[in-house]
């Protein structure tokens, strides 16, 4: 707990913690924790079994990422679609602030990047307990890596981009309580003031695409999101929208 008293004294008041100096997966454990009607965050030096978008791998070193889960309740019938992009401005506003940094991009549904190179990732899972939709967000930010071959896509850390690293804790703290804020504006709000600025982090706006529905193959080019945070694709067809990223191939 040493390594993380500082940080928790700038946590919210508001957040039921735990802290580890390893871990399987931070979701994992959220998953398994009882109930609360607290806002819960699990925070980890290092992740062993790190599980990523689709069941990929989440590679980590110790220390050199920022790695923590919030798990939130949300009322049963809320429609939560587009909340991890909601989780993705929180982070990327949380950077710029802290780093003065821009050029961040939203790579939907759950990535952030810097150029080309993937900066951070963000893994979303639902479940019930009773009247609540219980939502667990995996966050996981490239800070300071050692290179390494274990990451199978073209990525970036904070010490590559900046001339000078941001303190950990306080960046750790940073986009812990960003994403609280937003979360409870999502509840009040939705999608609106995400939608307001979608533009600016786009990564995606014209980018063509493959994608199957109902078994047969379309393409099309990418013009942002819907109202619900669905994918909007322009086809000869008219336009289709899209709420996974599982079956999209880019052209």
């Amino acid at each position: 707990m040493s390594h993380f008293s500082s940080l928790k004294s700038l946590l919210e008041n508001n957040f039921e913690c735990y802290f580890f100096e390893s871990i399987d997966s931070t979701n994992s454990y959220l998953a398994s924790t009882k109930y609360s009607t607290m806002p819960q965050i699990c925070i980890t030096r290092e992740q062993t079994k790190g599980k990523g978008q689709h069941g990929r791998n989440w590679v980590s070193q110790k220390d050199g990422s920022i790695i923590f889960s919030m798990r939130k309740s949300f009322n049963e019938g809320m429609n939560l679609n587009g909340l991890s992009l909601i989780a993705g401005m929180a982070i990327i506003k949380s950077i710029e602030a802290e780093c003065q940094l821009s050029g961040l991009k939203i790579k939907w549904p759950n990535d952030i990047y810097y150029g080309d190179k993937k900066l951070a990732g963000i893994l979303m899972e639902n479940t019930h307990y009773k009247s609540n939709q219980l939502v667990l967000v995996g966050v996981g930010i490239n800070y300071q890596l050692v290179d390494t071959n274990e990451i199978d896509e073209p990525w970036v850390d904070l010490s590559r981009i900046l001339n000078t690293l941001p303190n950990f804790q306080q960046l750790t703290a940073k986009i812990i309580n960003n994403i609280l804020f937003f979360l409870e504006d999502f509840q009040i709000n939705g999608l609106s003031n995400l939608l307001s600025e979608w533009h600016h982090y786009d990564m995606l706006k014209g980018v063509r695409i493959k994608f199957r529905e109902s078994n047969i193959e379309l393409q099309g080019q990418i013009d942002g999101i819907t109202h619900q945070g669905a994918l909007k694709v322009l086809t000869k067809d008219g336009v289709k929208e899209l709420y996974s990223s599982m079956h999209i191939e880019y052209i």
